[in-house]
């Protein structure tokens, strides 16, 4: 039976989308770094207070490396508490999904997806080895489309799925390659 690409449109809210961002940091974790880089924030604050270069440099430096090192984890915290509901628009084709994102339609190859979880009812949680995160309202998507997405995350694991990969990106270097040469 021949594919057929599918449209998602809906609405997630923050509590749809802060769930499964503290399942994938985890629940002590994320609690800890964002401590963390709230100590080496203020402390940084009061070396610059005390004009204590040392200081200024030391804690900045840390601040700054846990901000670099957990920058997903600090991206998808501010997305949730600064934005109540994030309207989303996927378009799933056969070998890619479709997201649009401030504006923006942004491709995602299904074979590079690394996780399908449901960390909530109500909602199921993509992550894709690029490091991208996002979610879809389980009731916005049917159990047939979900296997569809599973079975290509399968096939990206494959040593079959591997060469695809690893040939998609070959072609896609020489397109870019040449369009620098233009």
């Amino acid at each position: 039976m021949p594919f057929t690409p599918f449209h998602l449109r809906y609405t997630l809210y923050r509590r749809q989308r802060l769930m499964p961002h503290l399942r994938i940091w985890g629940r002590a974790l994320m609690p800890f770094i964002v401590m963390v880089f709230l100590f080496f924030c203020v402390q940084t604050v009061m070396s610059a207070w005390a004009l204590s270069c040392p200081g200024l440099t030391v804690f900045g430096g840390f601040g700054l490396f846990i901000l670099l090192a957990y920058r997903g984890m600090f991206v998808g915290l501010l997305d949730v508490l600064l934005v109540p509901a994030r309207h989303m628009d996927v378009i799933v084709e056969e070998n890619a999904a479709g997201i649009v994102m401030g504006g923006d339609r942004w491709y995602l190859f299904l074979d590079g997806i690394t996780g399908l979880h449901k960390f909530r009812d109500d909602t199921w949680t993509i992550q894709h080895f690029n490091g991208c995160v996002f979610h879809i309202a389980a009731a916005a998507i049917s159990d047939e489309q979900i296997a569809h997405i599973r079975a290509a995350m399968e096939r990206g694991w494959t040593p079959e799925g591997v060469r695809a990969v690893v040939e998609r990106g070959r072609r896609l270097k020489e397109i870019e390659d040449a369009e620098r040469r233009k």
